[in-house]
């Protein structure tokens, strides 16, 4: 079965699993999950803990000896596989089929992954995994949802804010869960804040306490351009290039975006509706309320050029095309979000 990370409180109060596969890229997220887990799996009488990584010289048949040896220290035993990519070989795509085929009742077996591509969740072989144990996703917080985020975790910690200090906050660690928590302990920390003795912080003092640690990816950039965003279009981007990201990598997932939101607008062209597209070409659903929103704005024939302005650029960066790439970027990303600023780009 498949569940998310923050449904997994509900999932470990029913019979425990004997396998679950942990996803996502969201460090923090993931780790506390995976906190949670082992937590549980310890009260149900699995204490001893054994650590596989799983790098490319990785002899997949260990994990095969692991669960059939007895443990030497308590009746049950968690074997954990720390995985560098999602993407298994065909031996570890064998011995994971062959370990689940027959799993020894005394062992629970976690994989921890970065995320597994959509058109993955799809094949038979993991759908095949995903019936033997329990798939989590990590999902990440976007922005729209980090202020509430950021709320509830500081309530946690006894500390009320307002809206505006939530709201600089939320500005300055976007992107960064792990600085986010970071200061939620130094405020908690400086204010002597417990949810005994709550303490209320406004925006001065957050101003005041709080570093800006806000990092960007290109999910943050893409998921601006497609709400919309223009503002935020250009910060995230001014910030990327600052942090020396390439320009290809930003290509590559723009043309990955447009090709998608080309597909699904070519299944509703033919009928079908945005939900039914959407699902059907393995939009994940945090992602389908961004994706909705472009489409609403952007016709195919907009989507097609799109794709054919950003293989201009390719040759800019290239050095075939006399333009300069990061300007003609921004604009690429600005009319994707609906809000053009140079009439006439060298590349249009």
């Amino acid at each position: 079965m498949r569940t998310s990370s923050d449904k997994l409180s509900t999932e470990l109060k029913k019979k425990l699993a004997a396998f679950y596969w942990l996803a996502g890229d969201e460090t923090l997220l993931a780790q506390e999950a995976l906190t949670q887990l082992r937590s549980a799996c310890r009260q149900a009488g699995f204490h001893e803990w054994e650590l596989l990584f799983v790098d490319r010289g990785f002899d997949w048949q260990s994990l095969l000896q692991s669960g059939n040896s007895m443990s030497l220290f308590s009746d049950k035993k968690i074997i954990e596989l720390r995985l560098q990519s999602a993407k298994l070989d065909d031996a570890g795509k064998a011995a994971l089929k062959q370990y689940l085929a027959s799993p020894n009742p005394d062992n629970i077996l976690i994989l921890v992954s970065p995320r597994v591509e959509p058109a993955a969740l799809n094949t038979k072989w993991f759908k095949g995994l995903e019936a033997a144990g329990v798939f989590i996703t990590v999902w990440p917080i976007n922005a729209d949802k980090l202020p509430r985020w950021i709320h509830d975790r500081m309530h946690r910690e006894g500390i009320n804010a307002d809206r505006d200090a939530i709201a600089v906050l939320a500005e300055r660690v976007e992107g960064n869960l792990l600085a986010a928590d970071q200061e939620i302990q130094k405020l908690r920390i400086l204010t002597g804040a417990s949810p005994e003795k709550p303490v209320s912080i406004d925006r001065k003092q957050i101003m005041t306490l709080v570093a800006d640690s806000s990092r960007y990816n290109t999910f943050s950039l893409i998921d601006a351009a497609l709400n919309g965003d223009a503002r935020r279009c250009v910060k995230v981007i001014n910030s990327l290039r600052s942090e020396g990201t390439e320009i290809l990598q930003l290509l590559g997932s723009f043309n990955g975006e447009v090709r998608r939101l080309i597909a699904v607008a070519q299944h509703s062209e033919n009928g079908s509706s945005i939900s039914d597209a959407m699902r059907s070409e393995g939009i994940r659903p945090n992602h389908q309320k961004e994706v909705s929103n472009a489409l609403q704005r952007l016709r195919l024939s907009e989507l097609e050029a799109l794709l054919r302005a950003a293989r201009q650029i390719d040759l800019a960066v290239k050095g075939l095309a006399k333009a300069d790439p990061w300007i003609e970027f921004t604009q690429l990303i600005l009319r994707m979000s609906g809000h053009p600023i140079l009439p006439h780009s060298v590349l249009s």
